[in-house]
Parts: C-alpha cells; structure tokens; sequence
C-alpha cells in the first residue's frame, strides 16, 4: 500500500512522455506539411514568372524580328542597286582604260570626260542597322536562338567589311583627283556628271608618257578597289538573304 502513490507518480510521467511524443510527431508532421506547401508555393511562383517573362520575351523577339527584316529588306534593295551600279562601273573603266593605252590620236574627248565622270562616281550605301544595334546595346539578343544570333553577327561583321571597302574605292578616288586635275579640265566632269550640256571647251593635257602611265595605274587602282567592294556586296546580300530567310520562316513573317 506505501507504493501505491510511488506508481501513481510513474504511470502519470509515462502517460506525459507519450503524450509528448504524440505532440513532437505532430508538430513534426505539421512542419514538414508547411515547408512542403512554401516550397511548392515558391516553386510555382517561379514557374509561373518564368512563363510570363518566356511570354514578354516571345512578343518582343516578333517586333524586334519585324523590325530587323524592314532593315534587311532596305539593304537589299540597296545592295542590289549597288551591285548593278558597280557593274556598269566596273564595265566602263575598262572601257576607259582600253581607250587609254590606244593612241590619243584615236580618243574620243567626250567619251574621255564621261569615263572620268563614272570613274569619281561612287554609290552611297549606308546600311539601315538601326534595330541590330539598339538589340545589341539593350541585351534584347538574347530573345533570338544562339543560331539566329550568329547570323545577325556574321551580316554585322561583314557589314563592316563592306563599309571598309567602299571607304578605300573613296579614298583611291580622292587620290586620283591631285593629278586628274593636272591632266584635264574638272568643270566639263562637273557638267557632264549633272547632264548638263558642255558649254566650255573640252580639253586634255597630258604632258608625257609618264604621267599618262601615272594616270593609267590610278584609274586601274580605283578599278581594282570597285571590284573588291563589289565582292563585299554579293557577299553581304547573299547573307542577308539568308538571315530575311530564316527570320520569315522562324516567325512567320511576310
């Protein structure tokens, strides 16, 4: 009978123990339940940001695709003109450099002049880039697939290759000039380049066979240098057929 209160005490204490281990399992249990909820929360969060963001970027890759064709369909055109005028160029100074290693006695003045006029003649190519740029400089790029992104790379690069070279066939042009002026009278080109009637007496004065040899190889020079641009255009037109191409087809784009 003296234990009994002693055994009360015990069974009391492990009636707790249990009861607070049924608790910790619950508490536990509950946790576990609220951090699983947060964690899908956040997960669908970021799922559903990613989807809205993939969304915004989509749309805007379609204006800025939109955009980047114009550009490319007014350098094509532009490029095309180019090709056809650096042809004929191309045609008429060998024309003119013929005439040139035939006698003086055979040339025809005005024909002479005209040449002259082509040969200064320059096609002013200025690519329309506006919306590659603005892309490149805002990051928007990374919209486009890395395939697509080499293609506007590759026409960025050969732009400047294209531009380089139309800055030589200048340069040989203005080279030329300081001793095209001591051989012929400028203000019948002028005339003719406006075509406008010749009112002024047409003349040549080549001194000597080294100064006509002289004038030959800057005229060949500049020759040279038209058909190396003229290169650079096929180039870059076959390239932006190519990226006018892939763009209409990834974006269904007339």
């Amino acid at each position: 009978m003296e234990n009994q209160p002693l055994d009360q005490d015990q069974t009391i204490e492990e009636s707790n123990a249990k009861e607070s281990k049924v608790f910790k399992k619950r508490n536990w249990t509950s946790y576990f339940k609220e951090f699983l909820m947060l964690f899908l929360a956040i997960v669908l969060g970021f799922f559903v940001e990613n989807q809205r963001e993939a969304y915004v970027e989509n749309k805007s890759a379609k204006v800025l695709a939109q955009s980047m064709l114009e550009d490319l369909e007014q350098d094509r055109k532009a490029l095309q003109g180019g090709i056809r005028f650096m042809e004929e160029k191309d045609q008429k100074m060998d024309e003119f450099l013929r005439m040139l290693h035939a006698p003086g006695a055979d040339w025809d003045t005005v024909v002479f002049y005209k040449s002259m006029t082509m040969v200064f003649s320059t096609f002013p190519f200025s690519p329309t880039d506006g919306t590659y740029s603005q892309m490149k400089s805002s990051g928007t790029l990374r919209y486009f697939d890395q395939r697509l992104v080499n293609k506007m790379n590759a026409y960025d690069n050969q732009l400047k290759k294209t531009v380089f070279r139309d800055e030589l066939v200048e340069k040989g042009e203005w080279e030329l000039v300081p001793l095209a002026a001591t051989l012929i009278n400028f203000e019948v080109t002028g005339e003719l380049r406006f075509d406008k009637p010749i009112t002024k007496e047409t003349y040549i004065k080549i001194r000597d066979q080294d100064s006509l040899d002289l004038f030959i190889n800057k005229v060949a020079v500049v020759r040279t240098m038209t058909g190396r641009s003229l290169q650079e255009y096929k180039a870059q037109l076959l390239l932006g057929e190519d990226l006018i191409k892939e763009i209409k087809d990834k974006y269904q784009l007339n």
